[in-house]
């Protein structure tokens, strides 16, 4: 029996052997994947990368013997537990600056070091990496990255000039594993934690839709703008579903937010049948770690009338559903009293824009301070914006060399010499003129460096000037002067549309504005009309809660607003309608482009302001450009006086999709001017074309000329010579007349009377 038994045991081992490798297998690819992908949002883990780009570093970081500290912002959501951090760092080394003075970049997280960059020989010029292990238990929801250079501490004083020595890249990345939180589905934590204005990265919120009727896209976008207000300037990517009825596959995994009709919504999710506007939080049914925002009702009314309800934040409990039986709309805005914007005609404090923490340094270092202009503020014929600064400074003894450095928009504006005192203390006010040719239409930043110098010996000096006990301040009074500047601009102006939205935003709640998308809108149309609602959103700090959306076959419902079409030529026939001064490459129409260049430049004297970016240097970048994505253009509606029309056209659906990432981004907006952007996967190149235009808002009269002849030399070749004509005639009139009263006139009529 045994001998048998053996037999038999001795014939399956190789069985045994293919399963057990089978297993093997399987538990190590297992593994592997876990190690190598990112972690299933459904399992309870996470795993994510954020480069410094998504830390807004918006450029390689240069440091040098001189340069400020510099730090990120790191943010972590609350519903994500961090169990695994790791930091690497790209840089490159500069030489021979670094290794003469022996100096070190020491990189911080939440002030607790994690090591430091030192030289090499033989590693000049050359990409490096080095990871540093960020121990879990210093990852919180807000977090601090520092880089500051370290003086060499057995020569501090040494000086090999102020070069830099080290360029930290923008690819540096961190990366980040945990395990995800079950957050508790409540009203009152809204908008968490579907948005967490913190953390760090794209913002990437996905939207499902059972209805694409115009009141139920309208509850989205006042959704996608009361997030934008809640997130100012940050990165945004809206994913669209539509879906009716809802399948188990119209759940994407993470959080998001439906928009449904309440007899779309599956039957167990609700106690009884919806009644009116609905607001609910339920776990997503394909990740029970993620939660989804409802917006119901059961008609599309009751879904804007909820989202209404949403951003006016009237939700208060703990509960997870809320339906409120009347929804008031807010007042009707003015024009031009959008809450984020400053007005015109009044100073400007720097109190109103900071916090006084903020306007504060100790030791060298800098104050910045951001402001928001109207985007119409008429700066034309005005070379300077004037400034009054007042500044708090903490000095020592012999500190005679200091200086206050003034930046606007990254560019130089003057520079202060700083006093020293014995007293320690000392006030000062000062006149600062501002370059207006520095600023831009909407957001801008004034940089106040504080440099700290001594007249001592360099040996000592230079430990002396990080001294934390010398301190600058702006004080919250110092305010910039407006009243010069009054609000007037022309239409149509692309330039106007990244910054601060105009005319769009000129009502903040958008009660002026329509917006047109296809019948039957597609994921990428209303994705990209999301997304510029939130951006719209953020540039007033106001929900848009009275836009509409129309249909080409509805336009007479906003024909008298301005409006935004949305879509392809094939989705959307009014883009045809309204685009067709858009080139197409024949030799016909290059002519015919010529002749209107040719036109453009006899009848406008400074517009374009920049050279060769007429109609045929457009005919040329449509003949040049690689596979363009699609084109934005801005023209006088013809739908009613004194409106404008956009139009945002993707060259497909695909196109449309890969616009959003490339309009939107705030290093592109310089691109976008004049009447018509080129949108390309690498970037913008906008043009000028001879169009209708209209002024918006008003100034003085005399100055409204001038402008008007400043930009149209035609008119005043015109002027001149109906003035000379006028005179001539005024003049030959009235010598005749005199001609006619002299006396030797009289005197011959009395010899000849006949």
């Amino acid at each position: 029996m045994k001998m048998r038994f053996f037999f038999r045991v001795q014939r399956l081992l190789p069985e045994f052997f293919l399963l057990g490798l089978i297993g093997c297998l399987f538990q190590c690819s297992h593994a592997l994947a876990e190690t190598l992908l990112p972690a299933s949002p459904s399992t309870g883990r996470f795993q994510e990368r954020l480069s410094f780009r998504d830390l807004q570093m918006e450029k390689n970081l240069d440091m040098g013997p001189d340069s400020a500290d510099r730090t990120l912002q790191v943010g972590v959501a609350p519903d994500k537990l961090v169990e695994n951090a790791s930091l690497r760092l790209l840089f490159r080394l500069h030489s021979p600056f670094f290794q003469k003075s022996r100096n070190t970049l020491a990189v911080e997280w939440n002030g607790v070091r994690l090591g430091k960059i030192a030289a090499s020989p033989g590693e000049s010029g050359e990409t490096l990496a080095i990871t540093f292990p960020v121990p879990a238990y210093l990852v919180n929801t807000r977090n601090i990255l520092r880089l500051r250079v370290v003086r060499d501490p057995k020569n501090p004083c040494a000086l090999f000039g102020s070069a830099p020595f080290v360029t930290v890249l923008r690819q540096s990345s961190i990366d980040l594993q945990g395990t995800r939180i079950g957050v508790p589905p409540r009203l009152s934590n809204l908008p968490f934690p579907f948005l967490y204005p913190d953390a760090a990265g794209l913002r990437r919120i996905p939207f499902v839709l059972t209805t694409t009727a115009s009141e139920s896209l309208e509850a989205a976008g006042i959704i996608a703008s009361w997030l934008g207000v809640r997130a100012p300037y940050l990165p945004f990517h809206f994913p669209v579903t539509v879906s009716a009825p809802l399948l188990k596959t119209s759940f994407p995994p993470g959080h998001l937010i439906l928009v449904a009709l309440g007899r779309d919504l599956p039957p167990n999710w609700l106690p009884s049948p919806v009644k009116g506007p609905l607001l609910m939080i339920r776990p997503n049914p394909e990740d029970p770690f993620s939660r989804i925002l409802v917006i119901s009702g059961r008609t599309p009314a009751d879904l804007r009338m909820a989202a209404l309800y949403l951003s006016e934040n009237q939700f208060s409990g703990t509960g997870n559903s809320f339906s409120p039986a009347t929804v008031l709309p807010p007042p009707r805005r003015l024009p031009d009293d959008a809450p984020r914007w400053q007005a015109a005609g009044n100073t400007l404090r720097f109190g109103w824009l900071e916090t006084p923490e903020s306007l504060r340094v100790h030791g060298t270092g800098s104050v910045r301070v951001h402001f928001s202009l109207p985007p119409d503020l008429f700066t034309w014929n005005h070379k300077w914006i004037r400034a009054r600064v007042r500044f708090r400074i903490r000095t020592e003894k012999r500190e005679n060399r200091s200086k206050l450095d003034i930046f606007l928009n990254d560019r130089y504006q003057e520079s202060l010499a700083l006093p020293s005192s014995g007293t320690g203390i000392l006030e000062r006010t000062v006149e600062v003129p501002l370059s207006v040719s520095d600023l831009t239409p909407f957001a801008n930043r004034l940089d106040f460096n504080f440099n700290f110098r001594n007249s001592y010996p360099s040996v000592i000096s230079c430990s002396m000037d990080q001294n934390p006990r010398l301190e600058g301040t702006i004080l919250p009074d110092s305010s910039l002067d407006l009243r010069p500047f009054s609000r007037y601009t022309i239409l149509p102006d692309l330039k106007l549309f990244p910054n601060g939205g105009y005319p769009f935003t000129r009502y903040a709640d958008l009660s002026g504005t329509g917006v047109v998308l296809p019948d039957s809108p597609g994921p990428s149309d209303i994705g990209m009309f999301l997304h510029m609602m939130a951006m719209f959103g953020a540039q007033t700090g106001l929900a848009a809660s009275r836009v509409r959306v129309a249909t080409p076959k509805d336009i007479e419902s906003v024909r008298t607003r301005n409006l935004i079409l949305l879509g392809t030529y094939r989705s959307n026939p009014l883009l045809l309608r309204l685009t067709r001064a858009l080139p197409h490459v024949s030799n016909a129409n290059l002519e015919r482009l010529k002749d209107e260049n040719l036109l453009m430049e006899i009848l406008r004297w400074n517009n374009p302001p920049p050279a060769h970016f007429g109609p045929s240097d457009l005919v040329q970048e449509f003949r040049k450009a690689r596979n363009p994505l699609g084109v934005i253009l801005e023209t006088v509606s013809p739908y009613a006086p004194r409106r404008v029309a956009l139009s945002v056209i993707g060259v497909s659906q695909k196109g449309l999709f890969a616009m959003d990432s490339v309009l939107f981004d705030p290093r592109h907006f310089s691109g976008i001017f004049g009447d018509v952007t080129v949108v390309e996967p690498d970037g913008l190149s906008s043009f000028f074309l001879p169009a209708s235009s209209f002024a918006s808002g008003s100034t003085n009269p005399l100055e409204q000329t001038r402008f008007w002849f400043a930009s149209h030399p035609v008119g005043i070749v015109a002027s001149v010579i109906v003035l000379a004509s006028v005179t001539g005639f005024s003049l030959r009139t009235l010598l005749g007349a005199r001609a006619k009263n002299s006396p030797d006139v009289l005197e011959e009529k009395e010899r000849h009377p006949e």
